[in-house]
């Protein structure tokens, strides 16, 4: 509900949230010094709970953002490498890309759409697969899409992230299955020349 909103918004309602918050304290200080203390201690050990909890995961989105400006040129020759034919040294690039973001979901699905775009049919299939596993445990996820949405039919939201995947894997499996056939009837005809 919040991640549509403009940054300017976001940081009016923050404000506006800290004033009526001190506001508070101060009525209570004013009301009785023991109540404000108390609302003052209730206050402080929130945002440390706060703090606590959301410090590793902001820790770890800083982490991956600054990973990520360090690649972007990288990230953003593969598509000229694919294209002129060089899908090996493409590939040796994105999977250099990946060593600093294991766990990262939209990395993943990148590199579930650039095999695909390879003809990496498989491989593809599994990223896909990995992508949609650490989507729910990848705290830098919604802000990665919103800062890439609309960039070359990217998604916005994690459901339209999720839609893209699964839409993704639908139209892989027909062509696994004929991948699977094609091999598993070339190998038939191996036994049949070898008897």
């Amino acid at each position: 509900m919040f991640a549509r909103l403009p940054a300017w918004v976001k940081i009016a309602l923050a404000a506006l949230v800290v004033l009526a918050l001190a506001a508070l304290v101060f009525f209570l200080f004013r009301l009785s010094p023991i109540a404000g203390w108390i609302a003052l201690g209730i206050l402080i050990a929130f945002i440390a709970v706060l703090a606590i909890t959301t410090a590793p995961q902001l820790y770890k989105l800083y982490r991956f953002q600054k990973y990520f400006k360090q690649h972007e040129k990288d990230l953003n020759m593969l598509p000229g490498l694919m294209q002129t034919g060089h899908v090996q040294d493409a590939l040796i690039r994105f999977e250099g890309v990946m060593k600093h973001a294991p766990e990262n979901a939209y990395i993943y699905y990148m590199r579930a759409l650039f095999l695909q775009s390879a003809g990496k049919l498989p491989e593809a299939m599994s990223a896909a697969n990995k992508a949609l596993s650490l989507m729910k445990r990848d705290p830098s996820l919604p802000m990665l899409l919103q800062q890439a949405g609309g960039q070359m039919g990217q998604p916005t939201t994690v459901e339209g992230f999720k839609e893209q995947l699964e839409e993704m894997r639908r139209g892989l499996e027909p062509r696994l299955h004929q991948m699977r056939a094609r091999r598993e009837q070339a190998q038939a005809k191996r036994k049949k020349k070898s008897r």
